[in-house]
C-alpha cells in the first residue's frame, strides 16, 4: 500500500476532559496468521496526546467508489492504559488514506473501582457502510 493514514489517541479522565500525561497507548493490528502484531507504544504528553502515528491504507478512490469486498480503510486496535487508571481497548479503529483519526479514551480512575483493577473495557466500532 503506498497510501498513508495517521492516528492520534486522546487520553483524558473525567467528564471535564483533563488530560492524563505519560498513558501508555499500543497500537496493534491482526496478522493474516491470526496473530496480534505489535505496530507502536506511544506515551502521552502533557495534553493527553500521542504523538500521530503512520499506518498503510488503501488508495483514497477504495472508499469512494467502494466495491463490496474490497477494503476501504485499514483496521487496527488501540489499548489505552496507565496504572492509576482501568484500561480500555477499541477493536476495529478505521484508518483512512490522508486523513487523521483521533481517538478519544476516557479512562477511570482505579481506587474507584478497586475490584476492577487490570480489567479492560472494551469497545468494538462497527464496519462502515460506504
Amino acid at each position: 500500500m503506498d497510501h498513508q493514514g495517521s492516528v492520534v489517541a486522546r487520553v483524558y479522565t473525567s467528564d471535564a476532559k483533563i488530560p492524563v500525561q505519560g498513558a501508555t497507548v499500543i497500537f496493534t493490528k491482526i496478522a493474516e496468521d491470526g496473530q496480534r502484531e505489535l505496530l507502536a507504544v506511544r506515551l502521552t504528553n502533557y495534553d493527553g496526546y500521542t504523538d500521530p502515528f503512520f499506518v498503510d491504507a488503501p488508495p483514497l478512490a477504495a472508499s469512494q467508489n467502494y466495491t463490496p469486498g474490497s477494503d476501504a480503510y485499514s483496521i487496527i486496535n488501540i489499548t489505552a492504559e496507565d496504572n492509576n487508571y482501568g484500561r480500555i481497548l477499541v477493536r476495529n479503529a478505521q484508518i483512512f488514506p490522508d486523513t487523521e483519526t483521533v481517538q478519544e479514551f476516557m479512562l477511570v480512575p482505579s481506587p474507584m473501582l478497586p475490584e476492577q483493577f487490570g480489567q479492560t473495557e472494551v469497545f468494538i466500532i462497527p464496519p462502515q457502510t460506504l
